[in-house]
């Protein structure tokens, strides 16, 4: 059984927003009305950020965790870090019924638990994957329990279905049900979307589309569309650049201007066109 491990989306989806507000609202102010506007553009992005980013690591985390007590590593790029840790108890629980396998991992992360990549978690994490033997589909879904990432507390239902479509072609699609992210001054973030993500093994790629909706911290209602395919490489991971090489993502809000990103047309490279009330401006995104 094969499982995607898509981390490289939420380092890059992290470093994309956080860039884009930073350098996007750095232009002359010419009234009250676009400050105002551009400050809530910018709240929007970076709160949109920290959701991508948090639910995109939990999508490692429970990645990792589903494949507790197997063997194979299953279908994705290749890396050799370990998420889970030593500071990890784990819990598994099997069982097969008129064809169903149903397979629930408990991952109880104890109070300090940093991984290798720096980030801490706290609390319970529950997978369950569900297979049919004689289908060729299988769905990971995630809930949380009391659970905390980077002192962010994590709530909500996060599923993806995984299938293969042809030899050499896999496909996963992603939904998030009652996202919610309590920051840590008890500011609340939300978020509902749903994505599907194309690996094709022949050219190493993968090409995401989907769409989300959320409420910022500050009662903000956005949507984010991916209105062109955004596609990662693994030729671009390998020489570190962790963002993806093309497509296009718009933001939007009711009654103000949409925020269109631009990633490019292929190349390997750290820069986006970043468009906003018809200015555009170039941003080299820094990777960490």
């Amino acid at each position: 059984m094969k499982e995607l491990k898509n981390y490289w989306c939420s380092i890059s989806a992290y470093v994309l927003l956080t860039a884009v507000a930073l350098g996007l609202f750095s232009c002359n102010k010419e009234d009250d009305q676009l400050t105002s506007e551009e400050d809530e553009a910018e709240s929007v992005v970076l709160d949109e950020a920290i959701v991508d980013d948090l639910f995109e690591e939990i999508d490692l985390i429970s990645n990792e965790g589903a494949a507790e007590g197997e063997n194979e590593e299953g279908g994705r790029f290749e890396t050799n870090d370990r998420l889970l840790g030593e500071c990890v108890g784990r819990g598994i629980d099997r069982r097969l019924a008129e064809g169903v396998f149903t397979k629930t991992v408990t991952l109880d992360f104890l109070e300090g638990c940093v991984g290798p990549k720096g980030r801490e978690r706290q609390g319970t994490m529950i997978i369950t994957q569900i297979a049919n033997t004689n289908e060729s589909t299988y769905t990971v879904s995630t809930s949380f329990e009391n659970f905390y990432l980077d002192g962010k507390k994590i709530e909500g239902t996060r599923t993806r279905v995984y299938t293969s479509i042809e030899s050499g072609i896999e496909q996963v699609k992603i939904t998030l049900v009652s996202g919610k992210v309590t920051l840590e001054d008890g500011q609340v973030l939300k978020r509902e979307g749903a994505f599907t993500k194309v690996w094709d093994h022949s050219t190493e790629e993968i090409a995401v589309q989907g769409e989300a909706t959320g409420v910022n911290r500050n009662g903000v209602v956005y949507q984010t569309v991916i209105s062109e395919p955004l596609v990662f490489k693994q030729s671009c991971l390998s020489q570190g650049i962790w963002i993806p090489t093309q497509g296009v993502r718009m933001i939007s809000r009711s009654g103000k201007a949409n925020i269109s990103v631009n990633y490019g047309a292929g190349e390997c490279d750290r820069t986006v066109e970043v468009t906003l009330q018809g200015e555009s401006k170039t941003v080299e995104l820094a990777v960490k």
